[in-house]
């Protein structure tokens, strides 16, 4: 992330903040974090794949400039939505406050977009950007026990999957993830793409997402369907979010995915926003939503 990007979303923070206990809250993540941005995790051909470091450091005035604690961190790897067709990891910043505030490292990533890959060209890219975590988690203290998988639409669906995917089967299309997912924090996220395509009705971006040629449709549709992956076996905990009213993503398809969960036995919650639709939850919606997180994964507030 550029400097001039970050100080602009900080900007709007401050403006945003009325009170000196909220700003003192800022201030404090402006003491205790320190960013290391820009680092290609993954070439493909000639384009380089990003992801953005957010870490506490102690800041010490001089070169080096910050020192990190040996004290292993839980740490967040975080990828943006937007329809798999749009959006970056730089216009997600707001969301990784929280677990900021907290202590944690975050990975905020990027990842190749429908124009340039299929789904499960995507899907690698966010499986390779968690193997670079896991591989570099001595350098910037990741507690590799402690890894979280979150994202919001397209984003969380691709952390449902990269999350629940441990050892694909089959042809080796899909890429093996190494270590251990702890859990998943899913905003109205896509759980099922047989039913969404349906639901959305759009013939143009059908053909993207299948990519005008996909052959076994069913098979891929359920292959690129986190519902399709729950397991006794590697299923994480997962927590969603989402508006009852979400025009986006059907609510049934939440709904849907937390049955199966709970008949495979794994410890998950689903959080429905009354009259709210695809992310636009309010202050106090907020403050419930991530009570309900730190609660669910016993997190110590």
């Amino acid at each position: 992330m550029k400097l001039g990007s970050l100080l602009i979303l900080l900007t709007l923070i401050f403006t945003a903040c009325r009170e000196k206990d909220d700003m003192k809250h800022i201030f404090k993540i402006i003491e205790d974090i320190s960013i290391t941005s820009n680092i290609t995790y993954k070439t493909v051909d000639t384009l380089e794949l990003q992801l953005d470091v957010y870490y506490p450091a102690k800041k010490l005035g001089e070169d080096p400039w910050d020192e990190i604690s040996n004290q292993k961190k839980p740490t967040l790897v975080y990828f943006h939505g937007g329809g798999w067709v749009s959006g970056d990891r730089t216009s997600r910043f707001l969301a990784l406050l929280p677990y900021l505030a907290k202590g944690w490292c975050v990975v905020n990533v990027d990842y190749r977009l429908l124009q340039e890959t299929n789904l499960i060209g995507s899907l690698n890219d966010c499986i390779d950007a968690i193997n670079w975590v896991t591989d570099n988690a001595s350098n910037y203290k990741f507690d590799t026990n402690n890894l979280y998988l979150s994202g919001e639409s397209a984003g969380g669906h691709l952390a449902l999957l990269a999350g629940m995917i441990k050892e694909p089967e089959g042809s080796g299309e899909i890429h093996k993830r190494e270590g251990e997912v702890r859990g998943i924090i899913n905003w109205y996220g896509i759980t099922e793409m047989e039913s969404a395509i349906e639901f959305w009705n759009d013939t143009d971006y059908e053909q993207l997402i299948l990519e005008k040629s996909t052959e076994e449709r069913e098979q891929y549709l359920e292959l690129t369907s986190p519902i399709s992956h729950v397991s006794t076996k590697n299923t994480p905990s997962i927590f969603s979010v989402h508006g009852n009213e979400d025009i986006n993503v059907q609510i049934e398809q939440a709904i849907s995915f937390h049955g199966e969960l709970q008949k495979h036995g794994i410890k998950n919650k689903l959080l429905e926003i009354d009259g709210k639709k695809h992310g636009n939850f309010n202050t106090t919606e907020l403050e419930m939503i991530y009570k309900a997180i730190w609660k669910f994964f016993e997190i110590d507030r």
